[in-house]
């Protein structure tokens, strides 16, 4: 049967198949047709307005289906809030559906080939050593952050060199038609200083990528990439206090001076005469939010600079990922998901610009590294890195437990076009032992060439097939 238009989305419920007819920015689904799978699906598809609504019932739930699932989800799953979001509002919501409905998972992977699998297996560990020289790459340049802060702290005008130097190699990085983002795990986080360079060059890294999305000549993106570098480079005039954690002792800025940081930073680089007023207005206003309700000032809309607005929604997307406290972070999908919710369910008064969030979507997709996903063929893994140029096809991680601890899986989507991701897993909906094995505690996405990294699996070897593999 073909689709029906809703008249009353009231008749709506859990397990309805909709379609929505509406531009891609008018709903926060990453597509058109689903299957109605939460509460938070309905609250959404109710506040939808400029849409038609339409369903299916060949392929919806009956309400007896429907209300298991329901029952079964609310007894599985809390949601954490965000602090700066309406108490209305929930965490997931770039939900991906199959078509036909699912079926019960027997543990199996269909038509699984031995030759394939040896292909993921060689293109893992193609990509390890590839990711060991751009860890080391990435460390090197984190170090440079951190020595770019300290001269900058001591009045040397030597640290804008570094940084531009610092920005120039982001934007070159980026731009090249070859470039991948790809997870890193910065576990090792020592306090405010490394803290401060890891933050800085992740939303430095995403400002100028969303920077791209609007087409920002090359002069206007490296002020960007200076004030998403600096922005939170006042926490440097902060009183510093000591903490005992169970790794040993860690410095961290004042919390109760942390207010304070947009000022101190904006003052202390209007002491350097090379410094332009895009960059001092970043650093001052990267807290103000759109609806008013930011710090220090409470400016709102159009008395905020548009690299202002992409800088306040990269520097809110890692903070979301990289929480102090690990056990709040949210991976990125989540992040993602929830800023865009905030955006569109707070269409008349949003918190953040909502183009300067589309762009973030479009930069690094509905699933950036670090996000957890079910593939079509029944594999479970992580995003590890995407192709920038097509941020839809990125390279997954699979969960191989039965390998052992120095082997694995990698997959490439845009070397296997069968292949597409069926949809996000929360963490709560996967076995602690995955988490373990895939998930890092805390990410950076650190933008690199992909040139040398995992060779095409065409070229490989023929091998013989193997009907299925067991999880």
């Amino acid at each position: 049967m073909s689709f029906i238009e809703v008249e009353d989305r009231n008749v709506l419920q859990l397990g309805t198949f909709v379609k929505i007819e509406g531009s891609w920015f008018s709903h926060p689904f990453p597509t058109n047709t689903f299957k109605i799978k939460s509460k938070e699906d309905l609250a959404t598809i109710h506040g939808l307005t400029n849409v038609t609504i339409l369903y299916d019932p060949d392929r919806s739930d009956s309400v007896e289906e429907e209300n298991a699932e329901s029952a079964i989800q609310e007894e599985s799953s809390t949601l954490e809030m965000d602090p700066e979001l309406d108490p209305t509002d929930g965490e997931e919501d770039f939900t991906v559906s199959d078509d036909a409905g699912t079926k019960p998972n027997d543990g199996l992977i269909p038509e699984s080939s031995l030759s394939e699998l040896l292909d993921r297996r060689e293109d893992y560990h193609e990509f390890q050593n590839h990711l060991r020289k751009v860890e080391g790459a990435y460390q090197k340049i984190l170090g440079q952050g951190n020595e770019v802060f300290k001269q900058l702290s001591g009045r040397r005008s030597s640290g804008l060199k570094s940084a531009d130097l610092m920005v120039s190699s982001i934007l070159q990085a980026i731009q090249h038609p070859k470039t991948a983002m790809s997870m890193i795990d910065i576990v090792g986080s020592n306090g405010v200083a490394w803290g401060l360079s890891e933050h800085a060059l992740n939303v430095c890294t995403l400002s100028l990528l969303i920077g791209r999305q609007f087409e920002l000549d090359h002069d206007a993106l490296m002020e960007l990439g200076r004030g998403a570098l600096f922005h939170d480079v006042g926490y440097r005039a902060l009183p510093m206090k000591v903490k005992f954690v169970t790794a040993g002792i860690k410095v961290q800025a004042d919390p109760e001076l942390g207010n304070l940081h947009p000022e101190l930073g904006r003052q202390l680089m209007a002491c350097y005469q090379e410094t332009g007023q895009t960059v001092l207005d970043i650093i001052a206003q990267h807290h103000e939010r759109c609806d008013g309700s930011g710090f220090p000032k409470g400016l709102s809309g159009e008395q905020l600079s548009l690299c202002t607005r992409i800088v306040m929604a990269a520097d809110r997307f890692d903070e979301l990922c990289n929480a102090p406290n690990p056990e709040t972070s949210l991976n990125p999908h989540e992040a993602l998901s929830r800023l865009y919710r905030h955006v569109v369910v707070n269409s008349e008064s949003p918190k953040y610009c909502p183009h300067a969030i589309q762009g973030l979507v479009q930069a690094i997709g509905v699933f950036p590294p670090g996000t957890l996903v079910e593939l079509s063929d029944g594999f479970m893994g992580i995003v590890s890195s995407l192709n920038i140029e097509n941020p839809a096809r990125p390279v997954v991680l699979l969960y191989a437990p039965w390998l052992c601890r120095n082997d694995g899986l990698l997959v490439n989507l845009s070397r296997e076009p069968h292949l597409e991701i069926k949809k996000a897993l929360h963490p709560k909906q996967v076995p602690t032992q995955m988490l373990a094995y895939l998930s890092p505690r805390r990410m950076a996405m650190f933008a690199h060439a992909t040139e040398g990294a995992t060779a095409a699996a065409n070229s490989r070897r023929s091998r013989f097939l193997k009907p299925a593999l067991r999880h």
